[in-house]
This record gives structure tokens, sequence and C-alpha cells, in this order.
């Protein structure tokens, strides 16, 4: 690798790739790949569900208070919606298996980074199969 990459608590140099606390030699890294997590549906559309419910029955009883705890606990369901983020992983895959070695919301970010550990992989690949006796 030519010049290392230091950005965002990543470091990946010669000797390896550097991110959250834990340091992977580079010798032992073999591909890297983002996954994308989802925005999860369950929990906001339960939260909705049950606030539409508790509406219904205010509505039906006539009860304020129902009225009032139902409206509240359906924008509650909405707002755990819109404010859940596609998160992104990047996993890299090493003799002992597979491990998460970040975590971020943006997708350029997680690309640029399996990019660049592939490439410094097929490098670091490339001078040991042409310096047997250096890997």
């Amino acid at each position: 690798m030519d010049t290392p990459f230091n950005e965002r608590g990543v470091t990946l140099s010669r000797a390896g790739l550097s991110a959250s606390g834990q340091m992977i030699p580079l010798r032992d890294l073999r591909t890297a790949r983002v996954v994308m997590i989802p925005r999860q549906k369950p929990l906001p559309v339960i939260i909705a569900l049950i606030g539409i419910v508790v509406l219904g029955a205010g509505i039906f009883t006539g009860s304020g208070a129902a009225l009032v705890i139902g409206v509240m606990t359906a924008v509650v369901g909405y707002l755990t919606w819109i404010t859940q983020d596609v998160i992104y992983q990047l996993m890299v895959a090493t003799p002992d298996g597979e491990r998460e070695v970040l975590i971020t919301k943006d997708q350029e970010f997680a690309d640029k980074v399996a990019a660049l550990v592939g490439e410094a992989v097929a490098k670091h690949a490339a001078s040991a199969a042409a310096n047997p006796a250096q890997a």
C-alpha cells in the first residue's frame, strides 16, 4: 500500500487495518464486504397500531384520556419509523472467520474502505508471491 488511509477512526496501512479499537494484520485479511442493515419495521408498526387501537377505543367510549394517549402513541410509532437510519457494516474475512470492523450510516465511506482493503489485500498477496521469504 503506497499511502496509508486514515479517516474517521479507520486506519489502513502496511501493518494492517485498525478500526473500533481492533487491529487486524494485513496478512490475516482475506476479503471485505459491506452489509446493509435496513430499517426495522415491526416495532414502529406495532407501536402505531397500538396507538390507533387506543384512539379507536377512546372514540368509541368517549374518553378524552384514551384519545390523547392513542394519538400520542400513534405519533411515537410514526416518529420511530422516520428517525431510523439504514446502517452499513464493514465485514472482513480472516482465517478465524468473519469480523465486524465498522458500523456507519455513510454507504460511500463503507464502500471506500472495503475497496481499499481489497486493493491492499491484492497488493500484499502479490508482494508475498514475489518475495516468498518475506511473507
